[in-house]
């Protein structure tokens, strides 16, 4: 991914203003006070960074950064519900009466906070500002396994130390649930017993119940099941008498009409069926026994069984499975001591395992600092920094996902002087060396497609600027590069070359960028190299020095 395009509108001393970069190396150059650093300020912004809104006019701005997507971007864009296409269009939208600011990834509003997640490895900027990542103590470590070529090494020690973490963990919950049922477990003990000896069972309640009624209303049912029965078919005006009757009458008819001897035939299976609820209700009434020894014991159950509930707060449905639960819990208590025993050796081992890891990313680490330090050192040295001294610093601590090691880097940039952390050094010209040449080392390992130097040349000159605009050229190889940059030395060697200037048009003032073309360039070269007067010798002088930069 590469920063393909910045558009500025209504953002302090710029109306509109838009520039498309070269995947390659980029300058920006323009005279003093021109606004160079506004167009960083901006990129600073589209990045996520805070707003300094007391600098902000009167007008809505609104900052879009276009970045050519990887697969690994367009991946992290879907995972977020983002639109995915071949870019990704970062717009911020500042509304300087609110104090706020509209965030859009490809038009999908987003948190300030999920911008600077996913910008975070877009860019390294190197400057007077931020995105300084060389200078975090916290990366070394990561720069140093990219260069020892431990990274696969270091995912299995995250592995290992994870499964560490998890196994300590289970162990935790193990012994804590373990203890929490060893306090309950003779409390478990009298309860499971007390329900096993109520032997309860789904729906008992509703039968005992149903039982009951029946018992209590035993004469009521008798009673009108033997006026039903008599009604029926036991009197001698009784319903089967009655059906009969009709079926003698309308069997004298059937000679007359045949049709009617389908009525017959119906009454004939009515009769039956009289017959068959007459015996069913005689059978019914000789089941309706009164046992007063049945009645008091029903009553005596359902008795218990809601005293159960009562006490237990709880259905009988619900003491079941508490039941079946009590009977885990206590099967599961006689079993701790075996998994705790087990994880325990589990435990043993993944310890051994991790701190065998650890040892092999710390001998891995101290095998390959003196070469890190040997090569920067030689890119210093390039950098007239002959006598400058890199150390890294490796510091064995408590074992983590990353191993035993802290890992820091020093310098010494004058002889006998004690190294010091890379973060402590002031100067900025050595600053801008020291820096450029940890880059030149590691460019493949920081995994950032674009690196800006905002004016990264502070307090070099003459033949070291050269050979820091020729590094910067060597990086841009492989990544893509911006350089603001006042040196012409270090703009010779862009592929493409912007200009930013200030103009008075009426009563305001306004900031413009634009690419020069082969001629401008020569002009603009000469203009950095003799100051503001150009003369025809030193566009001749400018464009000898152009030629002789670019081999």
């Amino acid at each position: 991914m590469a920063l393909q395009r910045l558009s500025i509108k209504n953002y302090l001393l710029v109306e509109n203003l838009e520039v498309e970069f070269h995947p390659g190396f980029n300058v920006i150059t323009g005279e003093t006070g021109a606004g160079k650093s506004l167009i960083i300020g901006s990129l600073n912004i589209a990045l996520g960074e805070k707003i300094d809104w007391d600098l902000m006019g009167e007008k809505e701005a609104e900052i879009t950064a276009v970045f050519s997507l990887s697969e690994e971007e367009k991946n992290i864009l879907k995972e977020n519900n983002i639109e995915v296409n071949d870019e990704m269009i970062v717009r911020r939208v500042l509304n300087p009466q609110t104090k706020k600011s509209k965030i859009y990834i490809n038009m999908t509003p987003v948190t300030q906070s999920f911008l600077k997640e996913i910008t975070a490895h877009l860019i390294d900027l190197h400057g007077q500002h931020q995105h300084q990542s060389l200078l975090d103590p916290q990366k070394h470590i990561d720069y140093l396994d990219g260069f020892a070529g431990i990274l696969k090494e270091r995912e299995k020690m995250e592995e290992l130390y994870d499964a560490l973490l998890d196994a300590k963990e289970r162990l935790e919950n193990l012994r804590k649930r373990q203890r929490e049922a060893q306090e309950k477990e003779e409390f478990y003990r009298f309860k499971l017993e007390e329900l096993e000896r109520a032997n309860l069972k789904e729906g008992e309640e509703e039968e005992l119940e149903e039982r009951l009624r029946i018992l209590s209303n035993i004469e009521k049912l008798q009673s009108n099941v033997t006026a039903s029965a008599f009604e029926l078919y036991e009197s001698e005006d009784s319903a089967y008498e009655k059906i009969f009757r009709a079926i003698r009458n309308l069997q004298e008819l059937t000679g007359i009409d045949a049709k009617l001897i389908e009525g017959v035939n119906t009454l004939h299976d009515l009769a039956d069926k009289l017959q068959e609820i007459w015996r069913f209700l005689m059978e019914y009434k000789n089941s309706l026994v009164l046992n007063p020894e049945e009645l008091e014991e029903l009553r005596s159950r359902l008795t218990f069984l809601k005293n159960l509930k009562q006490k237990y707060r709880k259905t009988i449905e619900e003491l079941i499975e508490e039941k079946e639960f009590l009977k885990k819990e206590l099967s599961q208590i006689e079993n701790y001591d075996k998994e705790i025993e087990a994880l325990t050796e589990e435990i043993a081992d993944l310890e051994r395992e991790v701190k065998k890891q650890a040892e092999i990313l710390h001998e891995s680490r101290v095998k390959a600092a003196p070469e890190l330090e040997r090569l920067i050192e030689e890119e210093l040295k390039d950098l007239a920094m002959e006598r400058a001294k890199f150390k890294v610093n490796i510091l064995e601590k408590e074992i983590s996902h990353l191993g035993k090691d802290s890992v820091e880097f020093y310098i010494s940039t004058n002889p006998g002087e004690d190294p010091k952390p890379l973060s402590k050094i002031v100067s900025g010209g050595e600053l801008s060396r020291i820096m450029l040449a940890i880059k030149r080392v590691l460019a493949d390992l920081v995994n950032v497609p674009t690196m800006v130097f905002d004016e990264a040349d502070t307090g070099i000159g003459g033949k070291v600027a050269e050979k820091v605009g020729r590094k910067m050229k060597e990086i841009s190889q492989k990544r893509q590069v911006i350089a603001i940059t006042h040196l012409p030395q270090i703009a010779a060697f862009g592929e493409k070359h912007f200009i930013v200037e200030k103009t008075v048009e009426g009563d305001k003032t306004r900031i413009k960028i634009r690419e020069l073309n082969e001629q401008e360039r020569v002009r603009e070269i000469a203009r950095m190299l003799s100051g503001e007067k150009i003369t025809e010798e030193s566009l001749q002088y400018a464009e000898k020095f152009l030629k002789s930069i670019r081999g």
